[in-house]
């Protein structure tokens, strides 16, 4: 497993070659909203430190599903 990093290159296949990921689209991947990106970008950072904040972050859709699991599994185990 790993992070989206300022110096890694992350990309996307977009006719017939790498496409790098932009801030926004990390942000997106993360579970953030846009108005949430155009927030922090209004602050003056930089893509770079735009891209730091994404690859640090918790995906929220990632640890929502798992929560919801946990939960869907604790009621079936309560009704036995």
């Amino acid at each position: 497993m790993f992070t989206i990093t300022a110096q890694d290159r992350h990309g996307v296949w977009h006719k017939g070659r790498i496409r790098k990921f932009m801030p926004i689209e990390c942000w997106r991947l993360q579970g953030f909203t846009d108005e949430q990106f155009y927030k922090a970008q209004a602050t003056g950072l930089s893509d770079g430190q735009l891209y730091k904040m994404a690859g640090n972050a918790v995906s929220v859709p990632v640890i929502s599903a798992i929560g919801q699991k946990i939960k869907k599994i604790y009621y079936e185990q309560e009704k036995k």
